[in-house]
């Protein structure tokens, strides 16, 4: 358990440097890393880095997009994903004999869900004045809701969610994650509202929060199934007592992109 708070402190200091130089080089830096180290730990679960092709453009991908992303260089990124994608295929067809078309599809998959997904959070940065604050909603509502859910669950758990994937889940764990996300959500809200004299839509910003919640356990299962299937305990161990980066970002990967379309529905800050 020790081992574990120190890991997860330098982890949140860490966030925290990425977000106050948010305006800097050192912000797509980050996420590009991020990206690369989740892919290599989602290729290597797979059992797909033997395919060194399209592993490569997986990677290529993952490392271009977030720079693009930040420098606007929208047209380029098409391009590079289009051309990306074709060299996965092309290892299929010039490799037929050794490459499974289930493995390239998983390649493909990986590849777009994790680059797209964190590189949003570059978009929710630049989508208005406000953009510091969704990012560290987007965040937290994944965070903040599975810490809600662990304590929760320890404390009061009595009945199992999803037992054959993930056993120490609980249906008293689930609920008690989507009321600390909006708990907590409402609080930062409030105290960004103050400091930035932005307003706030309080009755969609609780909406937002019990979407991400519960968007945030179909991403935490979605990587629990993965990792059963695949007789593997933790994604990677860069990180002592949480796992590799896979295993703290499987519910952001889908957190922040449900975030990202709701504020382009409505936004939060005003």
């Amino acid at each position: 358990m020790k081992v574990r708070i120190i890991s997860g402190i330098v982890g949140v200091l860490l966030t925290v440097v990425m977000l106050i130089l948010y305006k800097t080089f050192f912000f797509p830096l980050v996420i590009a890393a991020l990206i690369c180290i989740a892919l290599y730990e989602l290729f290597r679960a797979g059992g797909c880095l033997k395919y060194w092709l399209s592993v490569g453009a997986g990677f290529l991908y993952g490392l271009l997009l977030p720079f693009l992303t930040f420098y606007e260089n929208f047209a380029v990124v098409i391009g590079v994903r289009f051309l990306c994608i074709i060299a996965i295929f092309a290892e299929l067809v010039l490799r037929y004999q050794r490459v499974r078309y289930q493995d390239t599809l998983y390649i493909v998959a990986v590849t777009l869900l994790v680059s797209d997904s964190l590189t949003m959070m570059i978009s929710l940065l630049q989508s208005s004045a406000f953009g510091l604050g969704y990012v560290i909603l987007a965040l937290c509502s994944a965070w903040i809701s599975d810490t809600g859910a662990y304590f929760t669950g320890t404390f009061l758990g009595k009945h199992k969610l999803c037992p054959e994937i993930s056993p120490k889940k609980t249906v008293e764990g689930f609920f008690g994650g989507i009321l600390t996300d909006i708990i907590m959500m409402v609080l930062f809200a409030l105290v960004y509202s103050l400091i930035t004299e932005a307003t706030v839509k309080y009755a969609w910003l609780i909406f937002a929060a019990i979407v991400c919640a519960v968007i945030s356990v179909l991403g935490d299962l979605s990587a629990s199934m993965i990792k059963r299937q695949r007789g593997i305990k933790d994604f990677g161990n860069i990180m002592p007592g949480h796992g590799g980066v896979m295993d703290r970002f499987d519910s952001v990967l889908f957190t922040i992109p449900a975030f990202y379309a709701l504020i382009c529905m409505s936004p939060i800050f005003v």
